[in-house]
């Protein structure tokens, strides 16, 4: 059975909303203890503020959405972008080795070439990083500073229908998942598949799933002579953020399920989606197990590691926790580069230890950003109101997120090496490191699951989507979604608890 590419989403298309015009005045500034003493830094921090107000006034600007370069920056769009990637690194190295005012001056330039609302989009990549590393110097920002207020519940989930349906990238995501837990369960010769999710956001992933099993129940109920056969059912255990996500995301998968009479459904939320997210919670303890289904983990853009100390061990003792759940397939599918979602290094690149320090996290935080803003760029229109309100209400929030754990991760250094999973030391290890000293083996990915993917693409590439491309790596074990000629985006693997006999086979 192949997977039903069908999206079955409640769409939120639509612009982006007005936003009322903040004034700009000057304000007193509190500088970090870190930015040196005198005047000077504190004239330096002063201007950085004032540059952003200026930038940030112009997002609510109506005039003004192609902003132009600054007038010294040459060498057409690729020059500029590049200068504003160097500028923001330089911030990075000036505050890893404690110069605040040179990284408070680096950053400056940044404001005065970078735009919410430029027309290239290193502008506005660069001018959300700014952003997130520029809150670092500045211990309490001043009231009347001209912040962007945060966005609305609503707002968010409108922007990240918007970049569901614009981009290919969750798609890919979901749909390369979901055709490895299809083969998964029909392998498993069951009629029950219980799919723990322990980041189930706002359910995208699954009503495509639940379709192509209720068909494949059909199709089965139609050719079958047996009228006491078990029906198909699928459970879904999915962890969120909060009681309300959770709540409107059972009420959303039940109605598209309600339209599949063939397959008989049940949700299962529980607050606190992440498998570690510490304070000694045991998930697998509330976590319904039926003896009689099929059952498959998914680990979509997980939100465990963060190349620190702690949450690595913490992701250890979840794969642990996991791994007793006996399931059929663990699916993970990460973001490449740090992009917010974990620590890079998938089965097709890995070598070792990720990389320490700083500089290099961001640097491939940035480098994913980048790419992601580019491909968005060609996906709308360029006059798009739908990708303003997508970079502003969800890619800006995973930029602040992305840049807050790589300093957060870094803070106190940490050196040492020790196993992935084992000892106490502060290295920060790759998924397929974890993966296999937790006792889980990487499994072949079927053809069907790349053609799956492959045929997405083509779907997509008359939005705007021809930039992208299918790589598969890892003699045949990683999938992985690519931008342009070098960029790999996200990666997607398979797992299964490690078997005496050393022969990987694929599901399907």
């Amino acid at each position: 059975m192949n997977l039903t590419l069908s999206l079955g989403i409640n769409g939120g298309g639509g612009g982006g909303t007005a936003t009322k015009k903040r004034k700009v005045r000057d304000s007193v500034i509190v500088v970090d203890d870190g930015v040196g003493d005198g005047g000077d830094s504190s004239r330096v921090v002063t201007r950085l503020l004032q540059a952003r107000e200026r930038m940030v006034a112009r997002l609510d600007g109506v005039d003004d959405l192609w902003v132009a370069p600054a007038p010294d920056d040459v060498g057409g769009a690729a020059g500029r972008g590049l200068r504003l990637m160097h500028l923001l690194l330089s911030a990075v190295a000036a505050g890893e080795s404690g110069d605040a005012q040179a990284a408070a001056a680096a950053l400056h330039e940044v404001y005065r070439r970078a735009s919410f609302r430029g027309a290239d989009p290193a502008q506005r990549v660069a001018a959300y990083f700014a952003d997130a590393l520029a809150t670092r110097l500045v211990r309490r920002p001043p009231a009347s500073a001209a912040a962007a207020p945060p966005s609305t519940c609503t707002e968010r989930f409108l922007a990240y229908t918007m970049f569901y349906q614009a981009s290919p990238l969750y798609q890919f995501a979901h749909f390369s998942a979901n055709q490895a837990i299809v083969e998964a369960f029909e392998s498993g010769g069951r009629r029950r598949l219980h799919v723990v999710d322990f980041d189930v956001s706002h359910g995208f992933q699954w009503p495509s799933l639940i379709q192509s099993l209720s068909e494949s129940a059909a199709a089965s109920t139609s050719g079958s002579s047996h009228d006491s056969d078990e029906p198909v059912s699928l459970r879904i255990t999915g962890f969120g953020a909060s009681a309300d996500e959770v709540r409107q995301t059972e009420a959303r998968l039940a109605r598209f399920a309600s339209g599949c009479p063939n397959l008989r459904f049940e949700f299962e939320g529980i607050v606190d989606g992440r498998p570690n997210s510490g304070g000694g919670g045991h998930h697998d303890e509330r976590i319904k197990i039926d003896d009689g289904a099929t059952v498959v983990v998914n680990l979509v853009f997980p939100a465990a590691v963060q190349n620190s100390r702690a949450s690595t061990r913490e992701s250890c003792r979840a794969l642990a926790r996991i791994r007793s759940l006996n399931p059929a397939l663990v699916f993970l599918v990460e973001k490449d580069g740090g992009g917010g979602g974990g620590g890079g290094g998938n089965v097709a690149t890995s070598r070792g230890r990720s990389s320490s320090g700083l500089l290099p996290q961001l640097t491939a935080s940035l480098r994913y950003f980048a790419a992601l803003f580019d491909s968005l760029h060609e996906c709308l229109p360029a006059d798009s109101a739908e990708r303003l309100a997508i970079e502003r209400n969800h890619l800006g929030t995973e930029i602040s997120t992305a840049v807050a754990a790589c300093l957060d991760s870094n803070r106190g250094g940490g050196d040492h090496v020790a196993e992935p999973c084992g000892g106490s030391g502060g290295a920060a290890w790759s998924w397929k490191e974890m993966m296999e000293s937790a006792g889980f083996e990487a499994v072949r990915l079927s053809s069907r699951t790349v053609s799956q993917a492959k045929l997405l693409l083509k779907m997509k590439s008359g939005g705007g989507g021809g930039g992208f491309r299918v790589v598969e790596g890892g003699g045949g074990r990683a999938l992985s979604l690519g931008w342009r000629d070098s960029t790999l985006m996200i990666t997607a693997t398979g797992w299964r608890r490690r078997r005496r006999s050393s022969n990987q086979t694929s599901f399907g």
